[in-house]
């Protein structure tokens, strides 16, 4: 075997040094994907209506208060891979990192919250109580999301945006089944939340494109792009219960009236509990104390959306 003079095993030595120095490079160029969000029913998000006399039927009062939301899992074929989601939002476009900004636009694809509780209505025959829906509209507007890091060795930072939304109400009276609509246009801010490149422990990750229930109706009818290296929702730094970013992190979006705090979502559980664990709807594993320690699965039990 012939042997490499020192001066040779030298310069390998030191090559190898300078490939190691070299620091692992953020990606560049956000791709063309969906951002996806759960609500949670913690009263946080709301929307305050205001509906005249005669709205629910001939007789029926006017109608003044808050309404309280959660998120309603959207359908999606395949069934259950955005795991808890009820809110897609889809990047329209590749966007490239200028001076560590990066300016793409967006729009709502589809959203599905339903009322924490019913609301009581006066003066309809039948019952008092009534469920609520919201949905996204068939038309909706494009905006622009700014997208924030500090370095070109970031592998995250903030997102803002002004979000219009387009939304429809529906109302259902319990025991008769009657309905009643309403239209409202909002526009939803937001300012300093956070991404990463790749979603934490549990979070969702689909690439592959995917049909979503636009309209709320159970059915699937629109496809959209998969996720991508953009992951709204995680931080890189730590949190509170999390100690290795990326860590989940509540993104608010608000509107004079109205409120939606979105969390990342996590998986649905696949292949259901298996013996010694459980489902929860957080967005990573949780470790129980005591003599016996039991793992509990970060995603939640599939559902289908109400």
């Amino acid at each position: 075997m012939q042997k490499l003079p020192m001066r040779q095993i030298a310069a390998l030595g030191l090559a190898a040094l300078a490939l190691a120095a070299v620091p692992v490079w953020a990606d560049n160029t956000i791709t063309h994907g969906i951002d996806v969000f759960q609500t949670k029913s913690d009263g946080n998000t709301y929307v305050d209506l205001s509906l005249p006399a005669g709205f629910f039927c001939t007789g029926s009062a006017a109608f003044s208060g808050r309404v309280s939301l959660t998120g309603a899992p959207i359908a999606t074929s395949p069934s259950g891979v955005l795991g808890a989601t009820d809110t897609v939002i889809e990047r329209t476009a590749d966007t490239t990192f200028v001076n560590n900004t990066a300016t793409v636009n967006a729009v709502v694809r589809a959203f599905s919250f339903k009322s924490s509780s019913p609301i009581s209505v006066t003066g309809c025959s039948g019952s008092s109580l009534w469920d609520v829906k919201t949905s996204a509209d068939s038309s909706q507007t494009g905006f622009t999301v700014t997208i924030s890091r500090a370095s070109s060795t970031s592998t995250g930072g903030t997102f803002s945006a002004s979000v219009p939304v387009n939304a429809d109400l529906t109302f259902t009276q319990q025991g008769s089944g009657t309905t009643r609509t309403a239209s409202q246009t909002i526009t939803f801010s937001t300012s300093g939340a956070e991404w990463t490149h790749q979603p934490g422990s549990g979070g969702v990750t689909y690439t592959s494109s995917v049909q979503i229930d636009s309209n709320n109706d159970g059915s699937p009818d629109l496809t959209v792009a998969g996720t991508s290296n953009f992951s709204a929702g995680w931080s890189p730094s730590t949190k509170t219960g999390c100690s290795t970013p990326p860590c989940p992190t509540v993104v608010p979006h608000q509107a004079p009236g109205h409120s939606h705090f979105t969390y990342p979502p996590p998986q649905y559980c696949a292949g259901g509990v298996s013996a010694g664990t459980a489902a929860h709807s957080g967005s990573g594993p949780r470790q129980a104390t005591g003599a016996l320690a039991v793992r509990v699965l970060p995603c939640v039990a599939q559902t289908t959306a109400q």
